[in-house]
């Protein structure tokens, strides 16, 4: 029978204190090359111009536009609007457009409160048409809208997101990139 000498240590206590070794050892070496040790990272969407030329806009958003069609009630009148929405990571940005029964010859303000918007700081663009701001929070939920009314078309770019993460910054972005085409 062999004897333990009790200084020696086993061959599980060995593997045991060269792990720690061998992990520690090819994290610094991944690290040396360049891999990400930290697991997943979020990568924000690039902001891309999106041109609309059936609608005469150009605006800039994270990500791609999906399109929707739905119906607006302007004046009593069901109208077909066409709705532009970029999404990112709870954020919609979106842009409706819909153009104004050719009864409906109210001042824009009125056309808006219509529609549930109470603007402030109504202003005349410089490439034209009549724009106000709409800033609401409820439930939760912050929403930053900006009419514009040229011609017969009302625009209608809004930004929501949860009250408590509303991107300032990028609605702002948002609203300021907005521009009519040359041509339109």
């Amino acid at each position: 029978m062999d004897e333990v000498d009790p200084a020696e240590p086993s061959s599980i206590a060995r593997w045991f204190a060269i792990v720690p070794v061998l992990v520690i050892g090819g994290g610094f070496i991944a690290f040396m090359l360049g891999y990400d040790l930290g697991g997943p990272t979020y990568k924000a969407p690039e902001w891309r111009t999106h041109t609309i030329e059936q609608q005469h806009f150009a605006v800039a958003t994270p990500g791609v536009f999906v399109v929707n069609q739905q119906s607006m009630s302007l004046n009593g009148q069901d109208v077909p609007a066409q709705v532009y929405i970029a999404y990112d990571l709870g954020v919609d940005f979106s842009v409706t457009v819909v153009r104004r029964p050719d009864g409906d010859v109210r001042p824009f303000n009125e056309a808006a409160k219509g529609l549930g918007l109470m603007g402030t700081d109504g202003t005349e663009r410089p490439d034209g048409g009549t724009a106000f701001r709409h800033d609401v929070d409820q439930d939760g939920t912050r929403t930053q809208a900006v009419l514009i009314f040229r011609d017969r078309t009302m625009y209608q770019l809004m930004v929501t997101a949860p009250t408590g993460s509303f991107p300032v910054i990028e609605a702002e972005r948002f609203f300021s990139s907005f521009r009519f085409l040359a041509n339109s």
